[in-house]
């Protein structure tokens, strides 16, 4: 019997990926150009802190089985940071918002959906506390921004998400973790899961 459900099980997957294969030769896929993250704090994030926050961004803009299901075309970053300096270049001396980049960036690179992570807040340091009865303090500040436009919905849109902590010193107040929350409030705030699932709907 347990092998009549195994052999069941794995039919009924196979006909499930079978029907995936084949409705993904019809879909056009949505052409997403996510830029790598953007550092433009007073401090440098170290390399682990910087690729936590990169796979928060990746985690946000995953979609399951797309390798065949084919719903998401991800723009190769190189051709997207090659757009941009165009981009900037273009534009001398005054190079437009990150709004307006985002839009010409999509309408350059054919894209659905543009992406620019920036963190622009990322500090920490500690004091000690004047009273006897307090010991060092910890004061850390992070601050994450998510632009970027959405050919769906017509629109570019930015938000942004930043955490402090000024307290005796505590692991959870390291800039590092804050960053990492704010890149996650930023992320929800942004909807990219709701947009690509928007655009799935709207396509089908």
């Amino acid at each position: 019997m347990r092998c009549l459900r195994l052999m069941i099980g794995t039919l009924c997957l196979f006909l499930l990926v079978l029907s995936a294969t084949a409705g993904a030769q019809e879909r056009t896929p949505l052409r997403v150009a996510r830029l790598p993250l953007a550092v433009e704090s007073g401090s440098m994030p170290s390399r682990q802190v910087l690729d936590r926050l990169e796979r928060q961004i990746d985690r946000s803009l995953h979609v399951p089985l797309n390798g065949v299901l084919k719903a998401v075309e991800y723009i190769p970053e190189q051709e997207c940071l090659e757009a941009l300096d165009q981009v900037i270049r273009e534009n001398g001396a005054r190079p437009p918002r990150r709004k307006e980049a985002a839009g010409i960036l999509a309408g350059r690179l054919q894209a659905d959906l543009v992406v620019l992570p920036v963190l622009d807040g990322y500090e920490q340091y500690t004091t000690f506390s004047w009273r006897w009865d307090r010991g060092e303090i910890l004061h850390s500040f992070a601050s994450v921004q998510i632009t970027g436009y959405d050919r769906n919905k017509q629109e570019s849109f930015q938000k942004s998400a930043s955490r402090i902590y000024e307290d005796e010193y505590s692991a959870a107040g390291e800039v590092s973790v804050l960053a990492g929350q704010a890149m996650d409030e930023a992320l929800r705030e942004a909807k990219l899961r709701d947009r690509i699932q928007s655009w799935k709907v709207a396509k089908h």
